[in-house]
Parts: C-alpha cells; sequence; structure tokens
C-alpha cells in the first residue's frame, strides 16, 4: 500500500500516481489496483523508489535515508535527491550512505570513525560538491 502509514484513502488516485511518477515509477501507476507480491514483483531499486514515494506522501519533518539510494545509478540518485528537496522544502533530510556522492545533497556531514579499541564518534567530514540544489 503507497500510503502506508496512512489510511488508504487520505490520498487521491492523483496524489498517489504522483508521487509514484515523481519517485520514478510511473509505470505502476496503472497497476494501483493490482494485488500481487509486490517485493517479489518490484527490484530492490523499485521497492526503494516506493519508500520515497510513500515519504513523499507523508510530508514528514525528518526523513531519515539509510542506504536508500543504494540500490539506483547515480544519475537516478541525484534525480531522487533533487525531487525529495523540492517536494519536501520543509522536510530535514539525513542521509546514512556508504557512497560518498550522497554527501553533495546535504549542507552537513558527519563522518563515524573509530580507532581500535576505543568507542566510535561521529565527527565533522569533508563535503563532496554541491550537486544541483540546496543541501539539508
Amino acid at each position: 500500500m503507497i500510503s502506508y502509514p496512512h489510511p488508504h484513502d487520505l490520498h487521491s488516485r492523483e496524489e498517489i500516481g504522483q508521487a509514484l511518477q515523481d519517485a520514478g515509477l510511473p509505470q505502476l501507476v496503472a497497476r494501483l489496483d493490482d494485488d500481487e507480491n509486490w517485493p517479489q514483483q518490484l527490484s530492490g531499486g523499485e521497492q526503494q523508489r516506493v519508500a520515497l514515494a510513500r515519504a513523499l506522501l507523508a510530508k514528514p519533518d525528518w526523513l531519515f535515508l539509510d542506504e536508500a539510494t543504494a540500490s539506483l545509478d547515480p544519475e537516478a540518485e541525484a534525480e531522487l535527491y533533487r525531487t525529495l528537496k523540492a517536494r519536501l522544502p520543509n522536510t530535514t533530510l539525513v542521509s546514512i550512505a556508504h557512497r560518498p556522492s550522497v554527501a553533495a545533497f546535504h549542507e552537513r556531514r558527519l563522518v563515524f570513525r573509530r580507532e581500535e579499541g576505543k568507542s566510535g564518534e561521529l565527527v565533522p567530514g569533508e563535503l563532496a560538491p554541491a550537486v544541483g540544489g540546496n543541501g539539508s
């Protein structure tokens, strides 16, 4: 259910269709009424895009993205971050990622550093060059 965690009737079909379009899943708009085992039908990247479509509908104050674009190519990753920033201007995005390219979509970067035998700590990290748009 695309509207999860909200009730299915909270959003119009048009809103859901737009969220799917914006998340890069236009092929699913015509299949909204299909009763399928979607985790088996969709690729890892498509499942990540469904989660982003849900976020576009929910409009949360905070959005935590843990390797949310790991299954996407760099161009698709950049397009999704631009979409999130445009459609969710009041949402604080917090990304956890191994890809250095993700840092370009944020104003601040923290790196987890841990020396052997010691507790880890978050320290300020270098930012990658900006990739289209304001960071969060």
